[in-house]
Formats: C-alpha cells, structure tokens, sequence
C-alpha cells in the first residue's frame, strides 16, 4: 500500500464547485477502489491524502491530474505504508477557509509556521495531516469517517 499526498488549487475555469456532489462521487468511487482519502481545501486550494493499494492510488492521482477543475496538480509525498492513517473515511473532508473554520486543535499554531499550503514539504504535509488523524481518531470512536460540515 501506498500513501499519496498532492496539492491543486482550483482552475480559473472552472465554475463554482459543487463539493457536496464531488464529495458524494468520490467517497462511492474510493470506496470501490479500496481508497480511502481526507481532503483539505481553503476554497481556492486542495491539500489531499489518497491511501490504498498502490495502482488504484496511482490511477486515482492520474485522473486528477487530468481534471479540468485541478490546476497547479503536484505531488508532495508518496510513501510505501502498512497501515492506513485514515481506515474509514472514504473521503473525508475539511474545510479550512475563514468562512468554515472546521480546524483541529493544534492548526492555528500549525499556520503560524506553515501558511502556505502550495509550499509544504514532505514532513509539514505529514505533520498536517497528523493533526486531522487525532481528530478522525477521535470521531471513529462513535463512528465512521463523515464530512465533518
């Protein structure tokens, strides 16, 4: 298995994003692939998690890659893994914009070092993600991975 991390920012051609039904197709698409994923967006730009097995993933990144909606689509991390970070969420999703503020403890702080998310590196994109692992850790224990909006 593999774990794949990419940023895009959103292309200047596409209309308004509808993520409700992106979220909707994804989490059935990734659930068919054995994907699972978390998603993290400020509204202009992606910051995205894909786990599984590694040509589903890669195929999965492919696409992506391909999408219209995506611009600026590069890979940040991709690492062999044995266990998933995210084992039940299909797709889950946050959203970092002022206008959501879903943040994790620990993000602000995280900001103040890291605000851009176009420039993370390798260990700020692992470390990101690792304070929304402790929050879907916590969320499992009542159940599933869901959009947390």
């Amino acid at each position: 298995m593999i774990q794949l991390v990419y940023f895009s920012s959103v292309s200047a051609h596409s209309s308004t994003i509808d993520i409700e039904r992106i979220l909707m197709t994804s989490r059935e698409s990734n659930l068919q692939r054995g994907i699972t994923s978390v998603l993290l967006s400020d509204r202009r730009n992606y910051l995205h998690l894909l786990e599984g097995v590694s040509d589903p993933v890669l195929s999965l990144f492919g696409v992506i890659k391909e999408d219209c909606r995506h611009t600026g689509v590069v890979k940040i991390l991709e690492q062999p893994i044995v266990d998933r970070d995210f084992p039940d969420c299909t797709m889950e999703f946050y959203d970092l914009s002022p206008i959501g503020r879903n943040y994790p403890a620990g993000f602000g702080e995280f900001l103040e070092e890291h605000f851009d998310l176009g420039t993370l590196q390798p260990a700020a994109a692992a470390k990101l993600f690792g304070l929304f692992k402790k929050r879907s850790d916590a969320a499992v224990r009542v159940g599933p991975c869901e959009s947390p909006t």
